[in-house]
């Protein structure tokens, strides 16, 4: 029960030092969710990740990463039924969408590395994996800096 209560205060402690650092840099609410939040909360799977695969368990480590999107697309579903004012997607800017489409491009080449199967590529990097990394770049300037 105390490392439930602890996770509460992180997460309501991360919440406020987003908003306050949204406000002095000057981002929206979405972009700050989607990046600060978004990178902060993901730490521990991209430790899971890397974990996975010097072990050797690659199919663990995607699958965990794929998992992680899965299960947190539904947090946007208990989010809507925690807000009182309608639906939270009538309430989302159109930096949410934006978001969106970025993460559905990322995960759409994800799906696209999983099918072609690329043994090797820039610096011994697949195709996906550069082009996931040029998406998120790219999304991130377009929002941070439009």
């Amino acid at each position: 029960m105390g490392a439930g209560l602890l996770c509460v205060a992180a997460g309501w402690g991360l919440t406020r030092a987003t908003e306050n650092l949204a406000d002095v840099i000057g981002l929206s609410e979405s972009v700050a969710g989607g990046f600060i939040t978004g990178v902060t909360t993901s730490f521990p799977e991209l430790v899971i990740a890397i974990a996975a695969v010097r072990a050797g368990a690659l199919t663990l480590a995607v699958a965990g990463v794929i998992g992680g999107n899965a299960f947190d697309t539904l947090f946007a579903a208990i989010a809507d039924a925690a807000y009182l004012d309608g639906s939270i997607y009538a309430a989302a800017t159109q930096d949410t969408l934006v978001l969106l489409t970025l993460a559905l491009l990322m995960n759409a080449v994800l799906l696209l590395g999983l099918l072609r199967r690329q043994t090797s590529g820039v610096a011994n990097v697949g195709f996906e994996g550069v082009l996931v990394l040029l998406l998120y770049l790219g999304g991130a300037s377009l929002l941070t800096f439009t």
